[in-house]
C-alpha cells in the first residue's frame, strides 16, 4: 500500500484570461476577463491528493517571501507536506488564454523554478515527477524507489540524454498524445515499445484516456461535463489516480476516478477550485461507473 506520494515540480500562480478567439500570428485580440489562482502542476496534484484525504509531499523551489504567504498557508492548511528551497526571484507564473470554444494556449514563466537545477535530490519511496527542471528530475528519479513521470509543458527542456535516462527509471508514464510523439522523436521509442517496460496513462482529451498495464491496453472513457475552464483537468486526473492507488484500488479504477475528478475540476475556474473531497468524488464516480 502506498503511504505517501512525493510530487516534484512547480508551485506557481495562474493568470487565466478569457478571449473571444486565438488570433493569428502578428495579430492581437482584446481580453474579456482575467483572474488569478493558485497553480503549478506539482502543487495542483499535491493539493488534490490532500483534498482527497491522502498524504502528499511537495518538492519545489520558491521565492524568499513564500513562507507566510497566502499560498503557503493554503497548502499547509490542506496538510500538504512542504519540502521547498528558497531562492531570490519571483514565483513561477502561468499565463493561460481560453477562447469561447474552450481552446487553450498557455505560456509559463519559470521564475525561481529555474534554480531547481542546483537543488539537492531527496531520497523518497514514491515520486511523481510533474513538469520540472530536467536535471533535478533525473536526480530525484535516480534516488526514488518508484517513479511516475509526467513531462508536460517542460518537455522541450529535455535533451536525448536526460529523457532517455529518466525513461529508464520510470515505472508509470503520464502523458498526452502530443507528448508521447515528442518522446518518440527524442528517444526513438514509440508507444508500444514503451508500454512493454512501463505502465502508461495516455490522455486523449474528449476521447478519454488509455491505460497500458500488464501488456494490455484498457480504454478509460471521459466523463462528460459542462466546461467552464479546462485548466488543471490533467492534474486532477493524476491526483485522483494516486488517491485511488493509496486507498488500495486497482489501476483501472484509479484511472476512472481520475477521469471523474477531471470532469469536476473543469466546472470551476482555476486548477484547484473545483477539486472535490473523497466522498464527493465517490458519489460522482458511482453516478458514471456504478459501485
Amino acid at each position: 500500500m502506498i503511504e505517501k506520494v512525493t510530487v516534484v515540480g512547480h508551485i506557481a500562480l495562474d493568470f487565466v484570461f478569457d478571449i473571444p478567439y486565438h488570433p493569428e500570428k502578428n495579430h492581437s485580440i482584446f481580453i474579456k476577463n482575467k483572474e488569478r489562482y493558485f497553480g503549478g502542476g506539482a502543487a495542483n496534484i499535491a493539493a488534490g491528493i490532500a483534498k482527497l484525504g491522502c498524504r502528499s509531499e511537495l518538492v519545489a523551489a520558491v521565492g524568499q517571501d513564500f513562507e507566510g504567504s497566502e499560498y503557503h498557508s493554503y497548502l499547509k492548511n490542506l496538510g500538504v507536506e512542504l519540502e521547498v528551497e528558497k531562492f531570490r526571484g519571483e514565483i513561477p507564473r502561468a499565463y493561460i488564454f481560453n477562447d469561447e470554444e474552450q481552446n487553450q494556449v498557455s505560456y509559463f514563466y519559470w521564475g525561481v523554478s529555474d534554480r531547481m537545477g542546483i537543488m539537492k535530490a531527496r531520497k523518497r519511496d514514491v515520486v511523481h515527477i510533474a513538469p520540472s527542471h530536467p536535471e533535478f528530475a533525473c536526480r530525484m528519479a535516480e534516488r526514488a524507489k518508484f517513479v511516475a513521470f509526467e513531462p508536460g509543458q517542460d518537455i522541450p527542456r529535455y535533451d536525448r540524454e536526460k529523457m532517455s535516462f529518466i525513461m529508464e527509471k520510470t515505472d508509470i508514464l503520464f502523458c498526452n498524445v502530443f507528448e508521447l510523439n515528442k518522446i518518440k522523436k527524442i528517444t526513438n521509442k514509440g508507444r508500444m515499445e514503451l508500454a512493454e517496460r512501463m505502465d502508461m496513462v495516455v490522455t486523449e482529451g474528449e476521447k478519454g484516456s488509455t491505460l497500458y498495464h500488464d501488456g494490455k491496453a484498457k480504454k478509460i472513457p471521459a466523463v462528460k461535463s459542462d466546461v467552464v475552464d479546462p485548466t488543471g483537468a490533467g492534474d486532477a486526473y493524476r491526483a485522483a489516480f494516486w488517491a485511488g492507488m493509496m486507498k488500495g484500488l486497482d489501476m483501472e479504477t484509479s484511472c476512472k476516478l481520475g477521469s471523474t475528478a477531471a470532469s469536476m475540476v473543469v466546472k470551476a475556474r482555476g486548477a484547484q477550485s473545483g477539486m472535490p473531497g473523497w466522498e464527493e468524488l465517490m458519489d460522482a464516480y458511482e453516478s458514471n461507473f456504478g459501485k
